[in-house]
């Protein structure tokens, strides 16, 4: 029990002091990634919008899709949002495309396809609440857009949607056309 004991005794001291550290160094630095997680998924989740159904409406004769309809309305616990603040993106193949509100036909009676501007904007309506362009609790909104015949979507062709907000959760869908078109609304999603 001499001097080869206490030697012993000291380096095991030190390597229990560095192994120390470096546990508490670790534990910090994955507090603080646990707590960007958590923050990124609080606001994902208590922000933005959320897309309930996405519907189309196929050209029959040409068996294509160039008109899109998605119901909306706000994600839990999130604010209200405008929709002039709202941009919509369409992303297919090669194709990227971007659209904002046209807030004039914007209204139930005039939200029509053959009113919109091929890709360049989309209009809204309400389904549940108010007329407004702000989507608040409580509230459905329909989202029309309508594609060229350019860019017109085909049979088993995959596209993604997305809603994005100026702040805020964006809400981006990875959707698939059906294989057959048999009625003039087909559901998507």
């Amino acid at each position: 029990m001499g001097i080869g004991m206490l030697i012993i005794f000291i380096a095991t001291i030190l390597v229990s002091a560095v192994a120390a550290g470096v546990l508490v160094k670790v534990t910090g630095q994955l507090q603080q990634k646990a707590l960007l997680v958590e923050e990124a998924a609080r606001t994902r989740l208590v922000s933005g919008l959320e897309v309930l159904n996405v519907y189309a409406y196929p050209n029959l004769t040409a068996e294509n899709i160039e008109n899109i309809e998605l119901i909306t309305r706000l994600g839990a616990g999130a604010d209200p949002v405008s929709f002039s603040s709202v941009g919509l993106s369409f992303v297919s193949g090669e194709t990227t495309l971007s659209a904002d509100l046209n807030q004039s036909i914007s209204t139930i009676a005039n939200c029509t396809f053959d009113n919109l501007q091929n890709q360049e904007e989309y209009c809204i309506f309400p389904k549940v609440g108010n007329t407004n362009i702000l989507l608040e609790a409580g509230e459905l909104l329909a989202v029309r857009y309508k594609l060229n015949t350019t860019h017109a979507l085909g049979s088993q062709d995959d596209f993604e949607l997305s809603l994005v907000a100026s702040s805020g959760a964006s809400e981006i869908l990875d959707l698939r056309v059906p294989d057959v078109f048999l009625r003039a609304r087909i559901r998507i999603r």
